[in-house]
């Protein structure tokens, strides 16, 4: 993968949500990892995330 491309994908699975002046949580640092993976390789990850629904449903109104 080009450094160009790698960009774009780590770009594309941060979305906004760091801020440079605030630490992520383990939760927010846990989302964009799978979304990071599910983005290079176009599948979803095997465990249930009803968990994560709320922080997802947060990242998705911001």
């Amino acid at each position: 993968m080009e450094q160009a491309e790698a960009a774009r994908a780590v770009d594309a699975a941060i979305g906004g949500r760091f801020k440079s002046w605030v630490a992520p949580g383990p939760g927010v640092i846990e989302s964009v990892g799978e979304d990071l993976a599910v983005g290079l390789t176009g599948r979803a990850p095997y465990r249930d995330h009803r968990q994560w629904a709320a922080l997802e449903e947060f990242h998705d109104r911001h």
